[in-house]
């Protein structure tokens, strides 16, 4: 069997084995738990006011058990995608800046990986994009850990700077995760990971930014 030929029988076996993307609790905490925490959508300031409401309130979680290695090219298509929108609404006088968490984040061993990559969008434009290869393990590892075993993350901020947002607008994004194909390298020890872990949106009026 030349490489070609045997590369292509190892990521079926790679795609047949890698099943567990999510781990339910009592069927309610999927891949990514979509919610709008804390208190940043109400903001009063002496100058005004700014209030932000988010789809990540109500949009479906991504939620996929056996998620493929896809190459380069089938990011668009292919990847694992979150659409959601984030609104200044009419009640605001001023204008102002979020930025987005990844929070709560498990993550098995052997996806510590630059092949398992996100992206941030704004509509056609990737703004930002990241992979967990320098994700901070919380957890203490214990002797004979499996190489899929889960592990707490440190928090991950995927804004490198806040994005701006005017007052009365609304703003749509996506964000996506996918786990990439190399042809030349052996990715086996990439199957039977999981992640799961939750989008964190945090917005301040532009005007406290000077006081």
């Amino acid at each position: 069997m030349d490489k070609k030929n045997n590369k292509k029988h190892m990521l079926k076996i790679m795609i047949f084995v890698f099943s567990i993307i999510i781990l339910g609790f009592s069927g309610t905490y999927a891949y990514f738990t979509t919610a709008f925490i804390g208190e940043p959508s109400k903001t009063q300031i002496t100058s005004g006011v700014f209030k932000i409401t988010s789809s990540l309130e109500n949009v479906s979680a991504i939620n996929n058990k056996n998620i493929l290695f896809i190459n380069e090219n089938q990011r668009s298509t292919h990847a694992e995608k979150l659409t959601f929108t984030i609104t200044s609404t009419s009640e605001s006088n001023v204008d102002g800046t979020f930025d987005l968490y990844l929070k709560d984040i498990n993550l098995s061993k052997n996806l510590y990986s630059s092949y398992l990559k996100w992206e941030l969008l704004k509509g056609t434009e990737i703004i930002e994009q990241g992979d967990f290869s320098t994700a901070n393990r919380e957890d203490t590892p214990n002797d004979g850990e499996k190489n899929n075993v889960m592990t707490r993350v440190s928090d991950i901020k995927i804004t490198k700077n806040p994005i701006p947002i005017k007052k009365n607008t609304t703003e749509t994004l996506v964000f996506r995760m996918y786990l990439l194909n190399d042809e030349n390298v052996n990715q086996i020890a990439l199957t039977e990971g999981s992640f799961n872990g939750r989008l964190y949106l945090e917005a301040i009026p532009v005007s406290s930014l000077n006081s």
